[in-house]
């Protein structure tokens, strides 16, 4: 008995219960390869056909003007793969297919706003801002700005 790309999915996202955003990309995923006419049952999904889907969900994702189309295909990569290894696990399929390496793609996590130049620049400024009006304590606003800045921004992750 053959098994479709679409049922498994389904079966996955049944067997994982995973986030409503996580499960939107998954059927995200599954309209694109409905768009590209992927026929394959799961069990015949073979490197090639993979690959195929990957450079069409690549050059969609290019000529819909898509800043990233390699984190787009690559996303698509990583839900097809879950999937089939959920359904290896499952015995559903006897050998998993090897998948293609990723596409490049630009890095967008860990993206600095601020140099280090320019927070050091911010830390000291604070030690020259004049008083606030209704300001009551002692100690002056730069004793306290510094300590702030430091805070929220090796929180963001800014400081290294």
């Amino acid at each position: 008995m053959t098994t479709s790309i679409k049922s498994a999915v389904e079966m996955y996202l049944r067997a994982r219960n995973p986030a409503r955003g996580t499960r939107s990309e998954y059927q995200t995923t599954m309209r694109k390869w409905h768009a590209w006419k992927g026929r394959v049952p799961l069990e015949k999904l073979d490197r090639l056909t993979i690959r195929k889907f990957l450079s069409w969900v690549y050059d969609r994702a290019r000529a819909d003007g898509g800043s990233n189309p390699g984190r787009t295909a690559n996303k698509a990569r990583t839900h097809l793969r879950a999937v089939i290894s959920w359904a290896w696990e499952s015995d559903l399929i006897e050998v998993p297919p090897r998948f293609p390496k990723l596409l490049p793609a630009r890095e967008v996590a860990g993206r600095h706003y601020l140099t280090k130049a320019e927070i050091n620049a911010l830390y000291f400024a604070t030690h020259e801002m004049p008083r606030p009006r209704g300001w009551r304590n002692p100690v002056s606003v730069g004793r306290y700005g510094p300590a702030n800045l430091f805070v929220s921004s090796s929180s963001l992750g800014l400081l290294r």
